[in-house]
């Protein structure tokens, strides 16, 4: 089936939420392909509810732990975190264990040895 995409985004396209402008996005920013993963991510990054939710998340139980265990530092304006650093001597070697050794799917977060 042809569609022309341009009629159908000015014309058609029902503009009362953000998804199908959104889905598009991500499609066109990856030459017509993208995951439902993708597509999912990006339309979570515009929910700001959920944002707002994995920020208190972060910041109390996330953020906390990796401080206590100096991995990272909060970034502070004020009194208020506004972000977090990784520790400058644990940045290097980190990268790559993150990434190779912790293996994260729907079930379970294996960790490597």
């Amino acid at each position: 089936m042809t569609i022309d995409l341009h009629d159908y985004i000015t014309n058609r396209m029902k503009m009362s939420h953000i998804y199908q402008p959104v889905m598009l996005k991500v499609l066109l920013e990856n030459n017509g392909t993208a995951s439902i993963e993708q597509i999912a991510s990006a339309l979570l990054s515009y929910d700001q509810s959920q944002v707002e939710y994995y920020g208190i998340r972060t910041k109390q139980m996330v953020g906390k732990v990796l401080t206590n265990n100096g991995v990272v530092e909060p970034i502070k304006s004020g009194k208020r975190t506004t972000g977090f650093k990784l520790n400058i001597e644990a940045m290097s070697e980190a990268i790559g264990l993150v990434w190779n050794d912790i293996h994260l799917d729907n079930e379970n977060i294996r960790i490597s040895v």
